[in-house]
């Protein structure tokens, strides 16, 4: 008994690749001649006519620019400083104490002080000269410029207070002058008070303290500014810094 018939063979394989030809390359260097013709054919206006022409200016010209904006805003004027609220000038007693306010080139102020009780108050005076007779319990000058103030007693004190360009004089006695955030005050004191009175300054320059010295001479001592600290027997010790000629 004859077997079953054999496999048929394999297909064959696939023919080689065919290699470029001339053809090819003719038909690329048709296609590249053709271009550059079309394109030289335009000329040299032609390549551009298409284009859109950009002017000069901003690129956002439709946009407004900050000077722009700013120049069209309106502008605020600047708000008129507050008038400076004044006063009328007083002196005058309330209850127990002398009021000399607000004067202002005053130079024949006077204040006659009839109880020891009452105090004399010298508030935001300018340019004026100030006499004040009797024993007040106390005199306090305060916010003032270039004023004189003369007086014969102080019971308790004369106090000094914010002030520049003062000048007070004791002619009899005051126990005590105290000067605090002034600059430029010069005290005359007399024989009678330089031996007992006490000066306190503080937050102070330009501090003088004038005193008899016979034969009607007189003698200026200025009030030290600067002071040193240091360290003495175990303890710290501030003393006034004195700068000799």
């Amino acid at each position: 008994m004859a077997g079953p018939p054999p496999p048929p063979p394999p297909p064959p394989p696939p023919p080689p690749p065919a290699p470029a030809g001339d053809g090819d390359s003719a038909s690329t260097e048709d296609t590249a001649a053709a271009l550059f013709a079309s394109i030289n054919a335009l000329g040299s206006e032609g390549v551009r006519a298409s284009l859109k022409k950009a002017t000069r200016g901003p690129v956002n010209e439709e946009m407004p620019t900050e000077t722009t904006k700013s120049a069209a805003t309106p502008v605020k004027a600047p708000a008129a400083a507050p008038a400076t609220k004044t006063y009328p000038p007083k002196c005058e007693l309330s209850g127990k104490k002398w009021a000399v306010e607000y004067q202002d080139g005053a130079k024949e102020l006077v204040v006659e002080v009839t109880s020891i009780k009452q105090s004399v108050y010298v508030y935001k005076c300018n340019k004026s000269t100030l006499q004040i007779k009797g024993k007040p319990n106390s005199i306090c000058i305060d916010a003032c410029s270039k004023v004189d103030v003369i007086f014969e007693n102080a019971l308790s004190s004369c106090d000094i207070v914010n002030s520049k360009d003062i000048q007070v004089q004791c002619t009899e006695m005051a126990p005590s002058i105290s000067i605090d955030g002034c600059v430029a005050v010069t005290c005359y004191l007399s024989q009678e008070s330089m031996e007992t009175a006490h000066v306190i300054t503080s937050k102070s320059a330009a501090i003088n303290i004038i005193v008899p010295d016979g034969d009607g001479d007189i003698k200026e001592t200025p009030i030290p500014e600067q002071f040193l600290t240091h360290r003495k027997n175990g303890e710290w010790v501030t003393e006034a810094v004195s700068h000799d000629d």
